[in-house]
């Protein structure tokens, strides 16, 4: 499996990891760039941990205060054929919330004691990671709790991400929306507008 970000910093209850280079598209070397939503797992350098994560934001810019990005009018294919150096002067950081941790086999789905150390490997998480990790739905309480500007939709992705990882199963979604009731179950309109945006198909 090849890792797509690396940490950069890290808390109990959050991460940010910068995006390696990706050779999954015909050996471009662009910059790897997970889904807003997607789950991620971070390994540790005893490999018996892993911590599961939910991206929560991916920023662009350039990699120092010196090197700034210019608008110049050209497409993206023109871009590379006449300034390719530009692209090396941009990095992405992967911003993501913790939303619990796999120890010896068994998934955790509470904060974990520890934060993921800096140069922690991150890489997508499987299918199976993906259903331990979600497996009740604790891990919507967290997310609802984390520090960043789109709560709502950030919760029906993280939803529709991990219905898509149990091959469609609408059972799973079912029991979601009864989640997403006692989550919000002061805030009627708020609800309706989570439910909304899920969407899986």
């Amino acid at each position: 499996m090849q890792a797509i970000a690396e940490v950069v910093s890290a808390t109990v209850s959050s991460l940010v990891a910068q995006s390696l280079p990706s050779t999954a598209s015909g050996g471009s070397g662009g910059l790897s760039k997970p889904r807003f939503g997607s789950f991620l797992r971070v390994g540790s350098a005893d490999k018996k941990t892993a911590i599961i994560a939910v991206v929560n934001d991916v920023l662009t810019g350039p990699i120092d205060g010196v090197h700034r990005p210019s608008a110049f009018g050209l497409s993206r294919e023109e871009l590379k054929a006449q300034q390719p150096q530009i692209f090396s002067l941009l990095r992405t950081d992967v911003h993501a919330s913790i939303i619990g941790y796999i120890e010896n086999g068994r998934a955790y789905q509470h904060l974990p004691p520890h934060p993921p150390e800096v140069h922690d490997f991150v890489y997508h998480a499987t299918a199976s990671d993906i259903e331990r990790a979600t497996s009740d739905f604790e891990f919507l309480r967290l997310l609802s709790q984390a520090t960043v500007g789109s709560i709502d939709e950030l919760l029906a992705a993280a939803i529709r991400e991990a219905y898509q990882a149990r091959r469609n199963d609408d059972a799973f979604l079912q029991q979601a929306g009864q989640a997403f009731s006692q989550l919000f179950r002061s805030d009627y309109e708020r609800l309706v507008s989570v439910l909304k945006k899920i969407k899986p198909h």
